[in-house]
């Protein structure tokens, strides 16, 4: 599955951004701020839209069917897990949290999976888990926000060894650096 995104520019933003990520690629958005670069990864699963330019998949615009199409091919993993309902906020969730996210009780892996895909990222934490589950789901697109430098090497065989079209939104010099792509926000923000 190949993204792109060719002279997209959002709201609030003086910058355009064009890329083209595929199977097999690891690619990174980087610089600006962490904002910034989550928002681009929002883009990519069409929950935000630019207000020029030009979003596609496999060559298709993304717009109306397109985007609930997109979404079942894309496992995101977000740089911390948003705490609601019985979730206490101050503490990291457990694999069982996780798993009994609305999105993830149909998945069919268990916590062993899990952990030892953990294993696999060389972290158990907050993030590590939030990887994990989003590899777990065996999508071909995998959108990972800040992850841990720790997590290049695996990021890199998601793409590689796995064919996935991994994109990270980072400004880790480990993971850019095992990147196929770089994308460089620049510019500032405007207000």
């Amino acid at each position: 599955m190949t993204i792109e995104l060719n002279d997209a520019l959002l709201s609030g933003e003086e910058q355009t951004l064009s890329m083209l990520a595929d199977e097999g690629q690891l690619t990174c958005i980087t610089g600006g701020t962490a904002e910034r670069r989550t928002r681009w990864l929002h883009v990519l699963m069409g929950f935000e839209s630019p207000v020029s330019g030009i979003v596609s998949i496999d060559g298709e615009p993304l717009v109306g069917g397109c985007i609930a199409h997109l979404r079942k091919h894309i496992a995101f993993a977000p740089a911390s897990l948003q705490t609601v309902g019985d979730l206490v906020p101050y503490e990291p969730p457990t694999v069982q949290d996780i798993l009994s996210l609305h999105a993830n009780k149909s998945l069919g892996v268990t916590e062993d999976d899990i952990k030892e895909e953990c294993q696999n990222i060389g972290d158990t934490e907050q993030k590590g888990l939030l990887l994990a589950v989003a590899v777990l789901r065996r999508k071909p697109v995998l959108l990972v926000d800040s992850p841990l430098a720790s997590s290049a090497s695996y990021l890199q065989q998601q793409a590689r060894k796995e064919g996935r079209n991994v994109i990270v939104a980072t400004d880790d010099d480990s993971i850019i650096g095992l990147a196929d792509n770089v994308v460089e926000l620049t510019g500032v923000h405007s207000s």
